[in-house]
């Protein structure tokens, strides 16, 4: 599990490591060097969503491209084995348009969410 501070509250995600190796090392890289700490849930609506993830305001950044630059910004989408926004509190990264992932993730706030499926990648959960 890894723990978010926000300015609204902590968040507690548990991670689903196994199925989403890639997304759930860089979410825990970056939050080791608390990129997402007081992070701006920048687009809220009741019924649907929660995003933030873009402390920069400049689309978000991977961890390797923190690391190794601009053009590795984005990491390919995990998209097998396919996991679904089917309840409350899920934890998905926000695709580019390109089936591609940076920083920016939401969480579910409603459950039943499946026409997300295929385009947002599911890595984890809220549990507090």
């Amino acid at each position: 599990a890894v723990l978010i501070e926000t300015s609204i509250g902590d968040i507690v995600i548990d991670l689903y490591t196994d199925e989403r190796p890639k997304t759930s090392l860089n979410f825990l890289k970056l939050c080791k060097i608390k990129y997402y700490n007081y992070c701006l849930f920048h687009y809220v609506e009741k019924g649907f969503i929660a995003q933030t993830g873009d402390s920069k305001n400049t689309g978000g950044d991977s961890v390797w491209g923190i690391i190794q630059g601009e053009e590795f910004k984005h990491f390919e989408a995990e998209i097998i084995p396919r996991l679904k926004h089917k309840k409350l509190g899920t934890v998905s990264m926000v695709d580019n348009g390109s089936n591609c992932h940076a920083s920016q993730f939401f969480l579910t706030l409603r459950e039943d969410l499946e026409y997300l499926d295929g385009k947002h990648t599911v890595f984890g959960e809220v549990a507090e």
